[in-house]
């Protein structure tokens, strides 16, 4: 009992670590092409970032069950909702229907979702083929709470680092 406690907290802390750096990474304008990383409709807001796995330390990699590779990048998506008064708060998604696709492949995307006490994003991993390769992502996320999906929509150039 005092393990599985141990470990919960311990995954929570990684979790947490990982989030964080997730946000750290996506304000980075060394990592990420320069553009949008949000779409926001109505009183929701998608946030989005994209990058290669190696940049997880191994023990998050782990903690998530994420494999690091140079050929495996990772897209992560999260939704807060716009409150009356200003403030926002995270919001989960009731559907994700999302497709990733190159020059030659168009394959759907399969989420994993990751809850924390102020924080709920959903994590899917696809393959990168080749140096260079320019990825278009086209997701439709609809919150919990609203029958309306968000479209977003955007590409990146992955490296093989």
């Amino acid at each position: 009992m005092q393990s599985t406690m141990l470990l919960g907290k311990t995954l929570m802390k990684t979790q947490r670590w990982f989030f964080l750096a997730l946000l750290a990474i996506s304000c980075s304008s060394t990592v990420f092409a320069v553009g949008e990383t949000s779409v926001k409709k109505g009183r929701y807001e998608v946030l989005y970032s994209v990058f290669n796995t190696t940049f997880l330390e191994p023990e998050t990699a782990k903690a998530i069950g994420v494999k690091r590779a140079k050929n495996l990048a990772l897209i992560n998506i999260s939704l807060r909702e716009y409150l009356v008064d200003g403030t926002s708060i995270p919001v989960g998604a009731k559907k994700i229907n999302a497709t990733w696709f190159n020059l030659l492949h168009k394959n759907k995307m399969v989420f994993k979702e990751v809850k924390e006490p102020d924080a709920i994003y959903y994590l899917a991993k696809f393959k990168i083929s080749n140096d260079n390769e320019k990825i278009i992502i086209e997701a439709y996320v609809t919150p919990e709470g609203s029958d309306a999906p968000i479209k977003v929509k955007f590409q990146h150039h992955f490296y093989l680092n």
